[in-house]
């Protein structure tokens, strides 16, 4: 494995495609944000004018083929505007010591652009962590399955990948919510995350986590996350680390204490001023503990900024893999140079040799992955649609600059 290299640079927070632009304008409003260097890129331009970034951290790609339209959705446009912005995006990030990429799926930009992007750091040796968003379900199963596509794609290139169900949202939100406000509601939660993740990993943590720690207890499998940010402050109450700690429990996109307790890995973050106390900090992470599961891999990072003065956030990353696996072929033996009679005559069910019942899947018929071929009968073989090429069915990212 190449190794990444480690520079006094700023950490890169990068948002990509509408969602990602929006989650990023919410951190210029962050005073915990300022030791971030803050990039959107999108090839909408009206959304890029909307962002409060100032014009030297937008950055309109494919603008001599798209002219600031957008991706319109598709894909394979998002793939191809990045691909050839490939120069570019490298001097934007080539001073980084550490790369952050945020943005929704199901949509054109960035689930087409994603994995160029963590080519890209890879070629430039530069840690990446992804963050990224999956649809509601009332945008509809076309956008769900996009987005997956795109989770498969960028799973095997990226350090370091989590996704977050915006579905987590409907755990606590009334259901007479206005739709804006849940969106709105989605962003402000990523971008206290990217804050929190950012602070986890920084080189001067009390308690230090490092990003070696996280990329061993994700191992690039599919897994799901949920996040959780509280904040407090001396005003607050007597004891504002627990208080911090209550309204982190209570974050929309945690999806209650039940996800701390079934997580497989779970990283947490506090951060405080300069007058943050080795006791409090002691009696916090103690109490936190009693959440988690005695098998579960526990990540802890505390750090102090003087920027929070007197307060303190406490931001928890909780992940479950994905415990399906793909069935392998149980290998039959033909019994060669056996006696006829020593073979039985019933042949065995496929039930007995996979050891579960076998389904055939539904053919998702929105599936991009299959270019031409989408609206033909497929051929599959053990599992899989011959039509996919290999290097998709593979997981082989192909350099399209």
């Amino acid at each position: 494995m190449e190794q990444q290299k480690e520079n006094k640079g700023p950490v890169t927070v990068i948002g990509l495609g509408g969602a990602g632009v929006k989650i990023v304008s919410r951190l210029t409003a962050s005073p915990h944000a300022a030791h971030l260097k803050l990039l959107a890129v999108d090839t909408d331009s009206n959304i890029l004018d909307n962002s409060p970034l100032n014009s030297e951290q937008k950055f309109l790609a494919d603008n001599k083929w798209r002219q600031g339209k957008g991706c319109g959705g598709n894909v394979l446009e998002g793939q191809r505007s990045i691909s050839r912005e490939r120069a570019s995006i490298e001097d934007l990030i080539s001073d980084s010591s550490l790369l952050i990429v945020v943005g929704g799926l199901g949509g054109g930009t960035a689930t087409g652009g994603v994995a160029a992007f963590a080519g890209i750091a890879r070629k430039l040796k530069i840690s990446s962590i992804f963050i990224i968003t999956m649809p509601f379900s009332m945008e509809g199963h076309s956008k769900r399955r996009i987005a997956e596509s795109g989770i498969k794609e960028l799973l095997p290139v990226a350090d370091i990948l989590l996704y977050l169900p915006n579905d987590l949202l409907f755990t606590c939100l009334p259901g007479d919510t206005p739709v804006d406000k849940a969106f709105e509601m989605a962003d402000n939660e990523v971008a206290r995350t990217i804050i929190g993740v950012s602070e986890i990993i920084s080189h001067d943590n009390l308690l230090a986590a490092s990003l070696a720690d996280i990329k061993e207890a994700l191992n690039k499998q599919k897994s799901s996350a949920s996040i959780g940010v509280g904040v407090a402050n001396s005003n607050d109450g007597l004891n504002r680390n627990h208080i911090a700690l209550q309204r982190m429990l209570d974050s929309p996109l945690l999806g209650g204490m039940e996800k701390i307790k079934e997580a497989d890995t779970v990283i947490v973050s506090l951060t405080g001023g300069k007058d943050l106390k080795i006791d409090e900090t002691k009696k916090t992470l103690e109490a936190f503990e009693k959440f988690v599961s005695p098998e579960c891999n526990l990540i802890v990072g505390t750090n102090t900024a003087e920027n929070y003065g007197d307060q303190v956030q406490i931001t928890t990353i909780a992940i479950k893999f994905d415990t399906q696996k793909v069935k392998k072929e149980t290998p039959v033996n033909m019994n060669f140079g056996v006696k006829k009679a020593q073979i039985p005559e019933e042949k065995p069910k496929l039930d007995s040799l996979f050891g579960a019942e076998l389904e055939q899947a539904e053919l998702p018929l929105q599936n991009i992955s299959r270019g031409i071929f989408l609206n033909t009968s497929p051929i599959n073989h053990q599992g899989e649609d011959l039509d996919v090429p290999t290097f998709q069915r593979k997981g082989i990212i192909i350099d399209k600059g």
